[in-house]
């Protein structure tokens, strides 16, 4: 197990971040098997966040005391880390860095190298909405990898992968990633299209089974199943994934499109559990428009009873 003073990266590293609270077991797990799975290294990070505001006032030594203690619990949350990941997945190659300063900016740097970046989420209560803190958020807007947020209820494995799909070069990427899961996890992909509002001969469409619905459900699952089987073609083909899915033995992956009637972040989680993956691609248009961290990506974050991946196309 190798400990870096710095935060390096292993190239193609899992990069998994803790922080010594309640949620680091879920991620940990998420992060091990993920690692396992892809036949890479897992990289634990864990950051003593320290600002001159803390203190009231330029570094002193009573500030430097403090620095040291929370050094002192980044490392011990890392020890606790390692001694997990050890009894989950012995097998997985683990290195860590502990570091002061800022730990959005510490994770997007790792995600510069690594294949995919996992952080933990918290909920305000059991049945309440995933709270995105400032660290989170900052490393889904800004890191160049794939960030997973893995919600405390996560189970260590994805029974199925969710992918919001809608034609656009964002939700290409969100297909990929989606499939480059399903593919080390031997999982099935659902592929959800959403629509809302549609008009047809001048019409807007309200009955299921119209003509007019049916040619909605028609042009939108076309569209759907267009993008997935690009993605499956690239996947065959070695185009989009990496190296490690290429040495696997190459077999089907099942894939299912849904079209369905609905605002699409509702749409995208409608009958998602704990143990399903839900993947997004940012800046989509159509039925996943918006910026990243836009209503759409912040709400599906915020809801999904699951993990959930964020992809830039």
């Amino acid at each position: 197990m190798a400990r870096e003073a710095e935060h390096n990266t292993p190239d193609g590293a899992v990069v998994v971040a803790v922080d010594g609270t309640s949620k680091d077991r879920a991620v940990l797990a998420w992060a091990a098997r993920s690692a396992q799975r892809r036949k890479t290294a897992l990289h634990v990070v864990s950051v003593a966040e320290v600002g001159v505001s803390a203190f009231g006032g330029p570094e002193s030594a009573a500030s430097g005391i403090v620095v040291d203690q929370l050094l002192e619990a980044a490392e011990s949350s890392v020890t606790t880390a390692c001694e997990h990941i050890k009894e989950i997945a012995p097998d997985v190659e683990v290195s860590t860095s502990t570091t002061t300063g800022s730990a959005s900016r510490v994770l997007v740097d790792a995600a510069e190298r690594a294949a995919l970046v996992v952080l933990g989420a918290t909920r305000s209560s059991r049945l309440e909405r995933v709270v995105l803190g400032s660290v989170s958020g900052a490393v889904i807007q800004h890191a160049a990898a794939p960030v997973v947020l893995v919600p405390e209820s996560a189970g260590p494995e994805p029974r199925r992968v969710i992918v919001g799909v809608d034609g656009s070069q964002q939700s290409r990427a969100a297909a990929a990633a989606a499939l480059d899961v399903a593919k080390h996890a031997a999982v099935p992909v659902t592929a959800v299209i959403a629509w809302h509002i549609e008009v047809v001969d001048g019409v807007v469409v309200t009955e299921p089974g119209s003509p007019q619905w049916e040619k909605v459900e028609r042009r939108y699952r076309e569209i759907a199943q267009g993008v997935m089987d690009q993605a499956l073609a690239d996947v065959r083909s070695g185009a989009t994934v990496s190296p490690a899915i290429e040495q696997r033995t190459d077999r089907d992956i099942e894939v299912t499109v849904e079209v369905r009637k609905g605002k699409p972040a509702a749409a995208l989680v409608q009958g998602a559990t704990d143990d399903d993956l839900v993947v997004v691609g940012t800046r989509g248009r159509g039925g996943f428009r918006g910026l990243l961290l836009g209503s759409v990506t912040q709400t599906v974050l915020e809801v999904s009873p699951g993990p959930v991946l964020v992809t830039r196309g």
